[in-house]
This record gives C-alpha cells, structure tokens and sequence, in this order.
C-alpha cells in the first residue's frame, strides 16, 4: 500500500513534466509530473502508433540503463517501483483491437478491424524501435526486458518467439528479440482456451441433437486443424437452429440441446476477429522451438481460471528442454499482482530475478 500511495502522489499530484530533447521531431513532453521524467515517441507512423517512456531519477542522455517495455498491462505499482529502481519504463500503444464490440457489428465491418496478428507486428517494432534507439533513449540496447499481464504477457512472449508476422515497414536487420522476459499470469495458447475443437461439436451434436448433424455446415466450416470456424455471430447462430429446427420439424428438446452446443463458441465471437490460421501462428506451445529462450520468469496462481493452461505450456516448454524460472503463488487468481496479499511478493520475485540476471544492480 505504501507504494500505491508512492504512486499515487508522483504520478496524480499536479506538476510540470520535464522533457529530453532528442531532436526528434515525434517527441513531445509530457506533463505528468515535476518529479518523473517522461516522454512520448512515435514508434511506427504507418499506422501511427506512440510509445511512453518513464526515466528514472538522475537519468541522463548518455546513460545505458535497462529498459523494461510493459505491453498491455495496468500495473502502476510495479511500474513505479522498477522506475525507482534505476530502469527505463517504456509503455507503447498497440493496435486496437477490442473483441468486446464485435457482437454489435456486421461481419464486414469485423473483417475491417485490427486483427490481433497486428499488436504481434507491433510488440516486435517496438522492440526494434527501442534497440535501434537506444543511444537516444539512455538505454542498453541489450539489456532489454519484455513483460506484460495476461494477453500482455502472451505477446511479451511472442515478441520474442513469433516467426509469422512482421511489420513489412521494420528494418529487420535490428533483432526484435527482448533479452529478458517476465510474464504475469501469461495467457497462452488462445486457441485451446476460445476455440472449439470440431471433433468436441461433431460429437455433441450426435449425442445430444442427433437431427442437426447432417447440417452442422449451415452453422460452421471445418478447418485444417480441426477447428469449427463459426458463419455467423453466436447469437444469429442460435436464432438460425430454432428457424431451422422448425423447418425439419425437429423436436423441441433437441433444437435446445443444439442451441447449448452452439454456445460453446465464445460470445464475444472472437473467432469471427481471430481467423484459426492466424491463432495457430500465435499459439505460444505450437510455435515454440528448442532454441532456448532468454533468461524468463513465469508467474501466475494456482487459483487462476486459466491455471490448467499456464501448466499445459510450462509442461511442454520443460520437455521440449526449455530453461526458465516458474513461480506459482499459491491462492491466486488471474491479476494476482494488483491484489494486497501479492502485490510485494511478486515484486520482490521479478525484482530478485531481473538482480540475478544483471538488469539491475
């Protein structure tokens, strides 16, 4: 709590922000706080994404500090307390994608919005962004670490793993590898946790509402990997099996058994944003190798919802060889971090680590 409060006066009490001129004509200075020295930067201009930096105190230009780059996150507490800690903050903007409006939009207006392989494109620009400007930025191009919570901690990973998507504008000449990475309660593998396997709806469909198998393909299309792809949002999905279900004189009971199979597909119709071929590109346990990863921490809590498929991904990263510190908090639940109980014991955890690895003194 005392470092909420810590947090809560350096970066809400009103002051004047003090700004480094790199001679960049995308930076501009922020004006947080008198205490905190902060800038913004565009880091991509096609499309135009933006990044902030938060400098440790006694920063100068000529420094070559460790950078910590937070993707999609909100943890302020541990962001101030590594700033504190002599680190350069970096929290970049990425592409917007938000799976929370598609039930209200059609289908083409979906296909026209950012797709998550985006922010992969961008987590990699930033990255190359922050090693190709380290001079400027104060920072040790090498001493870079990635981290983030949930999706953020999946995409830290992907930051460093993902081979498929690229930002054709990057120069690629510059490694898009983060030497570090801390992952809080990482979602990994998306496509087991959102998506439903045809094999589970073809056999649901049999045992439960027999009379709709033969038109399962109204509803869904079969994919490479054994994936149902759904045609239509979630909800006209299930409007369509009462229409049709009434039209082949179906009995009652099982059009309602078919409706509950139908929602299995997530109501958010994520898959309608998040094409199967693009997720499988994005799934952590699918694309890792046996080149080893850096020195990486992986938190989450044995209460977290998404606790079976955390240990999935650690299972196979083990027998695949992979060499990375795994600390499981007994207890917690997903965003364990922001909790009182756990808030200074994670801390002290990535903390402890980043001082064994040579990221802070």
């Amino acid at each position: 709590m005392v470092r909420f409060f810590l947090y809560f006066f350096l970066f809400c009490v009103p002051g004047f922000g003090i700004s480094q001129a790199f001679g960049n004509e995308d930076l501009k200075a922020n004006t947080k706080s008198a205490q905190v020295k902060t800038i913004s930067m565009v880091y991509k201009k096609e499309p135009r994404r933006s990044l902030t930096v938060y400098y440790p105190d006694g920063w100068k230009p000529t420094d070559k500090r460790s950078a910590l780059v937070i993707f999609r996150c909100r943890i302020p507490e541990q962001r101030e307390y590594f700033r504190q800690r002599g680190m350069v903050i970096i929290k970049p903007q990425l592409a917007g994608v938000n799976s929370g409006k598609l039930p209200g939009l059609s289908l083409n207006e979906i296909a026209k919005l950012p797709k998550p392989r985006l922010q992969v494109e961008d987590t990699k620009s930033v990255i190359r962004f922050v090693r190709k400007n380290a001079s400027q930025l104060g920072v040790n191009p090498q001493r870079i670490v990635a981290t983030g919570t949930s999706g953020g901690g999946d995409l830290a990973l992907q930051s460093y793993l993902n081979s498929a998507f690229e930002d054709p504008n990057d120069d690629r000449s510059v490694s898009h590898r983060p030497n570090a990475l801390v992952l809080y309660c990482p979602a990994f593998d998306g496509i087991d946790i959102w998506y439903v396997k045809m094999e589970t709806l073809l056999n649901n469909t049999k045992a439960k509402a027999p009379s709709f198998t033969p038109h399962l393909l109204q509803f869904i299309k079969n994919t490479t990997d054994d994936y149902a792809t759904p045609l239509d949002h979630r909800a006209k999905l299930i409007e369509l099996a009462a229409k049709l279900g009434k039209e082949q004189k179906i009995d009652e009971s099982e059009i309602k058994h078919f409706q509950e199979i139908l929602k299995l597909f997530n109501q958010r119709d994520w898959q309608l944003l998040h094409p199967v071929e693009d997720a499988l590109k994005m799934s952590a346990s699918r694309i890792l190798t046996k080149e080893p990863l850096p020195p990486t921490l992986i938190m989450f809590g044995d209460r977290d919802h998404l606790f079976q498929h955390q240990k999935a991904f650690v299972e196979k990263a083990k027998a695949q060889g992979q060499n990375f510190e795994l600390k499981i908090f007994k207890g917690a639940g997903h965003s364990f971090m922001l909790q009182p109980a756990f808030m200074e014991p994670s801390t002290n955890e990535v903390e402890s680590f980043l001082k064994n690895q040579g990221f802070l003194p």
